[in-house]
């Protein structure tokens, strides 16, 4: 799970940041802090802690995965809350979570403070929407295809859905990410049909993830190049499927929503096959009447 992940990732970073202690690691927890008597917590204060909700949601945009709402609470005279909402924001605000081949990216989106008198803490409420990259396909199979041409041609870009990816991951100036899903699916007007194929064009955008705009642009580059060079993704006993024809490229379009890189990936679909029906023994009958 998603969560798992997440919680590996904050439980493994905030040690020795101040966080109380329960069995053994930093107070972070899932959906619910257990109750104050609970054996697990170390002796002395209970406070910070950090307790996180994930809720998911499904939406035609392929971008939605859900929110995920993350409270810190500490005693009112004892470590700040705004120092620890700094340093969670730095842990989670873009990155990437990886369980059993599925990844979101984290965003943050908003911090709200909040003060309990009664109960003598103080804390923040912090929201990150989380982003899905689910694998999209189709018969055939174009985004296996140039997962695998990716892999194959650029072995130091990962390919989310392609490579094998750490639990959690950011990009950094050394590394970065790509990701290709199907914008549409029309007819290739350019070609001709024939009684027995049918020629489409599926709209295939890449989310290139780098430091910087520049590192996009340069491996936006060499993805539209190498394509054009390629001319054809192949694969034994399929049709070929043709990336030369119309590929842009948007640097400054929004990495997780949009994609930077647009192809046109073309491609035959036989619609006529041979009858199961024919007939192959014919008796002529050559006697007169």
């Amino acid at each position: 799970m998603i969560e798992q992940s997440i919680y590996e990732h904050l439980t493994g970073a905030l040690g020795g940041s101040g966080f109380a202690q329960y069995g053994g690691k930093p107070a972070v927890f899932s959906q619910n802090a257990p109750a104050d008597t609970d054996p697990g917590w170390a002796a002395g204060p209970q406070f910070p802690r950090l307790v996180f909700a994930v809720d998911w949601e499904h939406s035609a945009d392929r971008s939605l995965g859900g929110t995920m709402a993350v409270d810190i609470v500490c005693q009112e005279q004892g470590v700040p809350p705004d120092a620890l909402e700094k340093l969670i924001r730095e842990l989670l605000h873009g990155w990437f979570f990886t369980d059993n081949g599925e990844t979101v990216a984290a965003q943050w989106v908003n911090s709200n403070y909040f003060t309990e008198p009664v109960n003598k803490v103080a804390g923040v409420t912090m929201t990150f929407a989380l982003l899905g990259f689910p694998l999209m396909t189709i018969a055939p199979d174009v985004i296996g295809r140039i997962n695998a041409w990716t892999a194959e041609q650029f072995p130091a870009l990962p390919v989310i859905n392609a490579t094998e990816l750490p639990a959690a991951w950011k990009t950094d100036e050394h590394s970065a990410a790509v990701y290709w899903r199907i914008v549409s699916t029309a007819p290739a007007t350019w070609i001709p049909e024939t009684w027995q194929t049918i020629y489409q064009t599926t709209v295939l955008r890449a989310h290139l993830f780098a430091a910087t705009v520049a590192d996009v642009t340069d491996w936006a580059q060499r993805l539209v190049v190498a394509l054009y060079g390629a001319k054809r993704l192949k694969q034994e006993h399929a049709a070929p499927i043709l990336v030369n024809t119309s590929n842009t490229i948007d640097p400054s379009a929004d990495a997780l929503r949009t994609g930077q890189v647009t192809v046109d990936a073309t491609y035959g679909i036989i619609v006529q096959r041979q009858s199961d029906n024919m007939l192959w023994h014919i008796h002529v009958d050559n006697s007169e009447v």
